[in-house]
Order: structure tokens, then sequence, then C-alpha cells
């Protein structure tokens, strides 16, 4: 005889802890990461405080990058050498909750440094 366990209809809650301060959250959109802000407190469970994170334009010249003409435009093949310059502004707080459909709907992930990246290639 087979039995049968229901399956629980509660959603898994994530609880943010302290562990979270002082790491930066970045927006991941397929080929391309933008900052996003630098967590630096908690509210309640779920809320996030942070403050802005903005970078800097691309401090690599595009003579390292190597590009190469041809196809649709060209191709950059060390465009991974990028390099940008992070600023925090410890005046423009917001919050941010902090949930399961938060990081799949808006593509925001939780690092331990802020990111940036542009495909040239795209």
């Amino acid at each position: 005889m087979i039995t049968l366990t229901p399956i629980s209809s509660k959603r898994k809650v994530l609880t943010a802890t302290s562990d979270l301060i002082g790491k930066y959250i970045n927006r991941v959109l397929w080929s391309d990461v933008d900052p996003v802000a630098k967590i630096i407190g908690i509210q309640g469970k779920n809320t996030l405080i942070c403050c802005k994170v903005t970078a800097s334009e691309n401090l690599t010249p595009h003579s390292e990058m190597d590009f190469e003409a041809g196809g649709f435009v060209g191709h950059y093949h060390a465009q991974s050498k990028q390099k940008y310059h992070f600023t925090t502004h410890e005046y423009d707080v917001f919050n941010i909750r902090y949930s399961e459909s938060m990081r799949k709907k808006k593509f925001l992930h939780i690092n331990e440094y802020p990111c940036k990246f542009y495909d040239y290639n795209f």
C-alpha cells in the first residue's frame, strides 16, 4: 500500500542575518553586471538597509581590450580586463526587501564586493 504525505503549503521564508552586513548587492542582467547597493544594516526579519553604490566609466582603454573588426561590428577578445572605480554614497540610504522573489524578479545577487561588467560583444 502506498501512503502519500501532504506537501507543506508554507513557502520558504528567508531571514536576513547579521553576516550580510558589509556585503554588496549587484544586479546581473544576462551578460551585464551593475552594482546596486552596500548592506549597512537590517530592519526586522526581511528588510535590508542599504546605501547606493555607483561605478565610474570604464577605466580601461578600448585598445587594451583587443578589438578585432569583423562580423556585425567587431569583437573584443579581452573585455574581461575592464576596470572600474566604485563609490559608496552613504547619504543615499534606502530599504530592500530580502526574499526569494526579490532575487529572482530583480536579478539581484549578494556578493562580497561590488561588480561592474559591460558586454561589448552583445
